[in-house]
């Protein structure tokens, strides 16, 4: 299994950085799904809501490839702290790749397995915090830890 993603963003947001936070993730992932003929790659957007630009997958079989393409508003998320950002950006990541992985059949892929996975490491990186952990993140933000 291979996994990359890029970016497509403004200066505005933190959402380029936050996305960079996913590569041990995705080393992780990787590493223990070896033996999976596949790459998934994202790419995270941040686009003015004028755009119209929703969130999507394809699959191409051809080249063993799922593309995740994850939009989400500039105009919500220029006004947030980088906690509320993260919490944002974790949640629709995670909920996008859970939902969406189930509906593809890969060969030496337990994929409930790999949610779990996914989900483990991703909270051992600060991400999938709840609300009360990010609003806390928040303060530790504006006054210091």
């Amino acid at each position: 299994m291979i996994l990359g993603k890029t970016t497509d963003t403004s200066g505005l947001t933190k959402v380029a950085e936050l996305s960079d936070e996913l590569q041990p993730v995705f080393e992780r992932a990787a590493e223990k799904y070896a033996l999976c003929d596949i790459e998934l790659y994202f790419v995270f957007r941040c686009l003015p809501d004028e755009y119209g630009r929703k969130s999507s997958v394809r699959h191409v079989k051809a080249e063993k490839v799922i593309y995740f393409d994850q939009t989400v508003s500039e105009d919500r998320y220029k006004n947030w702290s980088v906690s509320k950002q993260r919490h944002a950006l974790s949640h629709a990541f995670y909920t996008c790749l859970s939902e969406k992985m189930k509906k593809y059949k890969i060969e030496h892929l337990n994929t409930e397995e790999f949610i779990a996975d996914m989900g483990v490491w991703l909270k051992e990186i600060g991400w999938l915090q709840t609300e009360e952990e990010a609003e806390q993140g928040e303060l530790d933000e504006k006054y210091g830890p």
